[in-house]
């Protein structure tokens, strides 16, 4: 299984928002996509899904043109959970859980195997505790947990979530990344944006950082986030270590504070 983006490029209202973007994904590794607000994280993670348009330059999935893939194919290959999943119908959080497997279904009666996978949803996600409840009642953090209990329940080959942590307690932060991280494990393309990048460095198998519309490094996490990079693309200092075995980094300031 191979996701590629070849010679992407992405114009929006005059400006250029991805640049000469070559990247190629492989099976069984959990991918951080980072770098600063504007940088064009979430612009390349809609044109992997297949819903943003590129100026030039193209995706394949499989040997196989993305734009090629009926809707219905792509739904069940790649599954994209945006950055801000929102619920406008009163519905139960079993009920959002259960639309993961709308791309599977043949009539309106979800078999066995769709149970199945909205239980193992429902659980991976720690929501359990929330069935029965209308997700309208939830809290921010709650209902971004249940929607991504609605992309897991799709079982894809690609996850392209679009940062899934970032309205979640420190808890569920580490939950789901090592959740992500272990579907990963298991063969699936996990494709997340992150900028977080402590759980970055701990969770992800490589990292791809961009900066105004370009990828200025890609890598192994350590290979990434290194001061060089951090104070260049973000212009911050940063704190290194290791602890059991596996390296840390924590943002400490920014360059300007420093110099005062």
């Amino acid at each position: 299984m191979s996701l590629i983006a070849s010679n992407i490029h992405v114009t929006l209202s005059g400006n250029a928002i991805l640049k000469d973007i070559n990247i190629e994904f492989s099976k069984g590794k959990l991918i951080g996509l980072i770098g600063p607000n504007g940088a064009g994280k979430s612009t390349l993670i809609r044109v992997l899904a297949g819903l943003q348009m590129v100026e030039s330059g193209n995706i394949t999935f499989n040997n196989k043109q993305l734009h090629t893939f009926s809707r219905s194919e792509l739904a069940k290959k790649i599954t994209y959970l945006p950055q801000s999943g929102i619920c406008h119908w009163p519905m139960t959080v079993e009920r959002v859980v259960m639309l993961g497997r709308h791309p599977h279904r043949d009539s309106q009666r979800l078999n066995d195997t769709d149970m199945q996978s909205v239980e193992q949803a429902i659980e991976d996600a720690d929501v359990a505790h929330l069935k029965g409840r209308s997700i309208n009642e939830l809290s921010g953090g709650e209902q971004a947990r249940v929607m991504l209990a609605r992309a897991l329940a799709t079982q894809s080959d690609v996850l392209l979530a679009d940062e899934p942590i970032a309205s979640l307690d420190p808890r569920h932060q580490i939950e789901v990344m090592a959740l992500l991280q272990s579907l990963a494990s298991k063969g699936k393309t996990v494709i997340v944006v992150l900028h977080e990048l402590h759980l970055a460095m701990r969770y992800c198998g490589g990292l791809i950082l961009l900066d105004k519309g370009r990828k200025a490094s890609e890598g192994m996490p350590k290979d990434v986030l290194t001061t060089e990079n951090l104070q260049t693309v973000y212009g911050i200092n940063a704190i290194f270590g290791k602890h059991q075995g596996s390296d840390w980094v924590l943002p400490w300031g920014h360059k300007k504070e420093e110099k005062a």
